[in-house]
């Protein structure tokens, strides 16, 4: 039986460029700084973008 291998996608930090290891932490383990998830596809945004480079969905919330 051949193993389907799972893709693990792989998620960066929007200040420091710095790869995220655990998604569920609510700031990024290199710069300190907190992370901002966009709310329909999970990916982290900066939080002065007030639409999602990823996917488009408009962010609410927390802006400068």
């Amino acid at each position: 039986m051949a193993e389907q291998k799972e893709k693990k996608e792989h998620r960066f930090c929007p200040y420091c460029d710095e790869e995220i290891m655990k998604g569920d932490l609510p700031f990024c383990q290199a710069c300190g700084l907190k992370i901002f998830y966009c709310p329909r596809c999970r990916k982290p945004v900066n939080r002065d973008n007030r639409v999602c480079p990823h996917c488009g969905a408009e962010i609410k919330g927390e802006h400068k």
